[in-house]
């Protein structure tokens, strides 16, 4: 009786453990993974001529969306000065 009274609340304890640790890990969304998908639709945005925050850079902290901005402003230049 004794050895099931500490291997049910162990086993319970170990497997709410694994599961919030699974849960965690599937949800996990990096910053940067947002970062890179803010950027990737601010150069789509700005070959379309579009001027407006994109949706995916909503979660992205206010100096970086600045500096995307940039970054996205001196590629679409540096690909006028290719063309011409």
């Amino acid at each position: 009786m004794r050895r099931s009274t500490i291997f049910i609340p162990a086993s319970t304890l170990t497997i709410a453990a694994g599961i919030t640790g699974l849960v965690l890990w599937l949800n996990h969304s990096t910053y940067e993974d947002r970062v890179e998908a803010c950027a990737r639709a601010l150069e789509k945005q700005h070959a379309e001529g579009g001027k407006a925050r994109p949706d995916p850079c909503d979660r992205v902290k206010k100096n970086d969306y600045t500096a995307l901005v940039s970054d996205a402003d001196d590629a679409h230049d540096s690909h006028d000065d290719r063309g011409r």
